[in-house]
Parts: structure tokens; sequence; C-alpha cells
């Protein structure tokens, strides 16, 4: 066990230097799309989300008794409303919730608001049912016809987009898909954003040392890559940096107690998870990013990401 739980520390911390390596930021992909017509953001998610749906498919195929996949919950209204509050969120925030780690590996101490108020979403009181749910939801095995049309697709998908694509990361964004998979295969459900749940929470929680270490490791990954590949800047938090981060993380912490999950969760666990609600939530998320950076265009007031 304790080799196991070393593994998933050292796949948390390689999954960060990843993420600081390559932009899976919807913001900045869709950002990219809209004002340059440049498509390689948006391919670098399809790549980390087919890469990661096809070895955590792999695994769930080859070991059904250790890993399983999400359980895909009821459609209901708060899943397109959470999403569009995690559109929302990001836009404000300057950044998804990948994106606030890649920045915050940079450096861009702004971003350490974006985590309190993550925090204080989770605090909301009206919230708290949900966020408890959300935060260990059930999971299934997935055997049969669907495991083989699943494993096809998300493979199919990876290899048809590598095959079209011609910027520079596209195999960094296959790699991170594969580090990914190979941790919610370990740990199901994982993400930093649920640690945060977890620990607010308060002491009356079950509270899992290997998922908080996991956590530190990550930003820690994030941190070392940006840093070998000279990419960190030291950047102090201003009053008004802080506050845009911490209205925009308390955002997108209430739209990921609605769906549940953030769109770390649903890009790289739910959607290639085989759910529904994962692609109907960050689909939602990804219009209302389109929708506010076109009306910000339109009137003059268009996003600007950290560099």
């Amino acid at each position: 066990m304790i080799v196991i739980d070393a593994l998933l520390l050292l796949l948390t911390f390689a999954l960060g230097a990843a993420l600081s390596r390559v932009s899976l930021c919807a913001v900045a992909g869709m950002q990219q799309a809209l004002e340059a017509g440049n498509y390689a953001g948006l391919q670098r998610l399809l790549l980390a989300a087919g890469s990661a749906g096809a070895i955590l498919l792999l695994f769930a195929g080859v070991l059904p008794e250790r890993v399983s996949l999400p359980f895909d919950t009821a459609l209901r209204f708060g899943m397109v409303g959470g999403g569009l509050l995690l559109g929302v969120g990001a836009l404000i925030n300057g950044g998804c919730y990948l994106g606030s780690v890649l920045y915050l590996g940079t450096g861009n101490m702004n971003f350490l608001f974006t985590l309190g108020g993550l925090a204080l979403a989770a605090r909301v009181a009206e919230f708290r049912a949900v966020l408890h749910t959300g935060a260990a939801p059930g999971l299934r095995v997935v055997t049969g016809t669907t495991w083989y049309l699943g494993l096809a697709l998300f493979s199919m998908v990876t290899l048809a987009t590598l095959g079209t694509a011609r910027f520079k990361g596209r195999y960094r964004a296959v790699l991170a898909g594969l580090l990914a998979g190979v941790v919610y295969a370990r740990h199901p459900g994982w993400s930093y954003s649920s640690v945060i749940e977890t620990l607010v929470a308060g002491p009356g929680e079950a509270s899992d040392w290997r998922a908080n270490l996991a956590a530190l490791m990550l930003f820690a990954g994030a941190l070392a890559g940006a840093w070998l590949a000279g990419r960190f800047r030291w950047q102090p938090p201003t009053f008004m940096g802080g506050v845009r981060r911490f209205a925009g993380g308390t955002i997108m912490g209430l739209g990921a107690a609605l769906v549940p999950g953030g769109n770390d969760t649903l890009l790289l666990w739910a959607i290639p998870g085989l759910t529904i609600y994962g692609v109907l939530a960050y689909g939602s998320m990804l219009v209302a990013i389109g929708a506010g950076l076109a009306l910000g265009a339109r009137f003059g007031g268009a996003t600007r990401l950290p560099p």
C-alpha cells in the first residue's frame, strides 16, 4: 500500500509538471479560437480528454475489480446552471481550474486567492449538501459493448486529433491526459478542488491524507515544471488581482457544487468516464466562456489573460 500511495504522489507531481508545460485552460482555448481563429487550445483539450478516456477505460477493462468509472447521475438543471457558473467564474478569474494551476505554477500569486474563493464556496451553507455528495460520486463498472465502444471512441478521437493538429505541445497534452487517467484510475474522483472542499468541511469530515498530499504534489509539480522550463516569474498579489481571482474562484466553486465537479474533474474524469452530465456541464461552460468573450469584444471589454 505504501508503494502504491508513493506512486500516486509521483503521478500527481508528474501531472502538475505536465500541466505547467501545456495549457489546458478552457478560457485561453476559447479566446484563441474566437479572437485569432486558432483552434490549438481547444484541440489540446480534446487530446487530453481523449487520452485520459482511453487509458482510464483500458485500466477499467483490465482491472474491473479495482478500477471504476463515475456514475452518470440523473440529468437536472443544476448541471447546465453549474456549467454556466463555471464559465462565468473562469472568465472573471482569468483562467479555469486547470488554468489556475498553470498560472500559479508560473509564480502568479494572485491565483492563491482563487483557491480562497473555492474554499469560500465550499463553506456556503446552502451548498453543503450538494458538495457532500459531489465530493464522493457514485462509481460503476463498465463492461461489454459500452466498454468497447468507449475505448474505441476515445482512441479514435485522440489519433484523429493528433493526425490533424500541427501545433507545438500536442504530445504534451496527450501525456497530461494519460497521467490524469492513471491518477483517476488509482484515486477515483480525485481533484485538488475536492481536497479543498474536504478540508474546509471541518474536522468532523473524513480526510484522506493521500488526497491531501497529492494536491500539494500537483502544485509542487507545476512549480517545478515552470521553474525547469524557465517560465517561473514571481508576481506578488495585487489588490484588484486578488479581488478578481477570489470572486472568480467563488463563482467557479458554486458552479462546481451544482454539477458536481470543476472543469478539471469534468474534462479528465467525468467525460472520460462516459458520463452524459460531464459533456453537458462542460459544454455549458464553454458556451458561457464563448458568449462572455464575444460580448467583451463587442463592447470593448475583452478578457485579458495572464501571460
